[in-house]
Formats: structure tokens, sequence, C-alpha cells
């Protein structure tokens, strides 16, 4: 068993990880924030695209400024380049009176753009005239506006030059201007050692949320959350373990505490994936866990399977810090 008290948690602002993935995030968070470039963020839904969105404009000078997210996927394609550019009264109908868009609202800070591959052609256009121009007109007026924002654009869809020119999501000359500095979320699954970190920092603050007085997860928790593919990424983590933490009456939160569609996702424990990245050192460590859990803890078993000597073996369990 863990106490998440006493885990080591690695934060870069309200991110969390400590994978060689999520080490490079943090580095493009870095140096994306210390200029003026437009920057696009990549990657599945639930992986954390608002959040890294949010460190870039609290790292950068415009820090002091309005940070404005906006789902442009949540609001109909007709009503998009008023949500943005805002518009003057008597555009339309139903524009009873001037509406202030978001560019106007997030002046000398930072507007994000999620689900960017969502907005209509004219949308987009608009969107493309502003970036080069650093200037706006509202819906149904003839005043241009000037602009002072940075623009983070966001989308779980996979954009690359090749898929824009035969899918037509973005416009091609949008795409490059949006792309000028890119940043790609790692899925969950692909993220050595993170699970664990995450679930052991969710787990603080879902008992500080429900006042619960769990002490942490037992070994069957974490090996299920290992072997899980997480389709939902941190945002489906977080829902589990919530869940599990107001039905757990026990110390610790355990398999049985889980879905069953994550408990019959359980994979064979004779297969081991190792994912790209991952140094060898935690690649021995893994094959060496897997390899305790098939044998059932059996370290001669283990030791045999592994062609090495139950001495070596003892000595790498304890330079790995296994029970």
């Amino acid at each position: 068993m863990s106490d998440f008290t006493n885990s080591n948690i690695n934060k870069f602002d309200k991110l969390t990880g400590n994978s060689p993935q999520m080490r490079l995030v943090f580095r493009r968070i870095q140096e994306s924030a210390s200029n003026e470039v437009t920057v696009l963020i990549l990657g599945e839904s639930g992986t954390g695209k608002e959040l890294v969105a949010e460190s870039i404009h609290k790292r950068s000078n415009r820090s002091n400024g309005p940070f404005i997210p906006v789902n442009t996927g949540a609001i109909s394609r007709e009503l998009v380049g008023s949500e943005l550019f805002g518009h003057q009264k008597g555009a339309f109908t139903g524009a009873t009176e001037t509406k202030i868009g978001t560019f106007e609202q997030a002046a000398g800070g930072t507007i994000f753009l999620d689900e960017i591959s969502s907005m209509d052609e004219a949308t987009q256009i608009s969107l493309l005239r502003v970036l080069e121009t650093k200037k706006f007109q509202r819906i149904g007026g003839r005043k241009f506006i000037k602009t002072d924002v940075k623009v983070i654009a966001a989308s779980n869809e996979e954009l690359t030059s090749a898929t824009v020119q035969n899918d037509s999501i973005i416009r091609e000359d949008l795409f490059h201007r949006l792309s000028v500095f890119t940043i790609t979320l790692p899925p969950l699954r692909e993220r050595e050692g993170d699970v664990k970190i995450l679930a052991d920092e969710l787990l603080h603050f879902a008992c500080k949320e429900f006042d619960k007085k769990i002490k942490g997860f037992q070994q069957d928790a974490y090996d299920t959350f290992e072997e899980y593919s997480w389709p939902g990424n941190v945002r489906e983590l977080k829902n589990v373990i919530q869940r599990a933490v107001l039905i757990c009456k026990q110390d610790y939160v355990n398999f049985n505490h889980l879905p069953e569609r994550i408990k019959r996702s359980k994979k064979d424990k004779k297969y081991l994936t190792i994912p790209i990245g991952i140094t060898l050192q935690n690649a021995e460590k893994k094959i060496i866990v897997k390899t305790l859990a098939m044998t059932n803890g059996n370290r001669k078993k283990t030791a045999a399977i592994l062609s090495i000597s139950r001495r070596a073996l003892y000595n790498k369990l304890h330079n790995f810090g296994i029970e």
C-alpha cells in the first residue's frame, strides 16, 4: 500500500507529471511564454489543453492581463463570429444591443480558442485577418479596432499540413499561421509513471472535496490504473477516483472500488507494454514488477524466468524500492 501524503508529486503550475513526455511539454510552455508567437496546442480530449494555455499566459509578460477561454465547438457556427469579434446593434435579427467580443475583452492578455477546427470557413477567414493585421471589425460595424492579444488555439484533431490539405478540417493558410509554435500533449497511456502520481494527487483533492479520510490506494488499484488505456485521459482518471472515494468505506481504495469497464479491461499478466521514451532503468523495473505479479510474488520463479540469480533479483528489488 502507498500513502498519498508521502508521494512525490511533480507540479508545473496546475499541471502534474514527471514523465519525459510531460517534462518536454513543460519546456515548450516556457519557450512559448517568452515570446509573442501564436501557439497551437494539440492533444486528445482530457489531456489538459486549457491548463497548458493558462500556464503559458501565467508565465508570459501578459500575466497581469485577462485570460479568456472560448470553446468554439460549444457555440453555434452562426454565433462564433459575434462571440469573438462582437457586433453592432441591429447587425442581425436579435442583435438588440452592441456586443463587445472576446478579442476586445482580452486586450492586453491572452485568448484561448479551443476546438479551433469546428469554426466555419467565414470565421476562419476573419481570424486569419486578425492574426495578420492585428485589427478587426465588429459584425455590422465599419470601424477597425486594433487588438493586442496573444492567441493560443487548440484542437483534439490530429492537425498536420497533410491532414489539413486532404480533409479540409481547417484552412491551410490559417493552420500555418496558428502552428508557428506547436505543443503536442501526450495521452495519459503514454506518460510513463504519471498515472500513479496523478492518482495520488487526485485522491487528495477528492478526499478534501468529499470530506473523506482515505489514506491511499492498494497495489491492485495501482496495477489496474497502469494497465488501463484511459481513452478519456486525465479527466477520466479524475472521475474514476472521485467515484471510488465516494463509495470507499475503508482506509485504502482497491480494485473493487473501480468501475466495471476498467476492471474488465485488465490486461493478461503475461503481456507487457513498454512505451517509447521510457528509460532502461524504468523498463527493467516494469519487467521485474510484472514478472513478480505473474508468479504471484514467487522470487525463485521470477529470477529463473528473468535468467538472473536470486541474489541479483533481491539487489534489484532493493535498488528499485520494491517490497
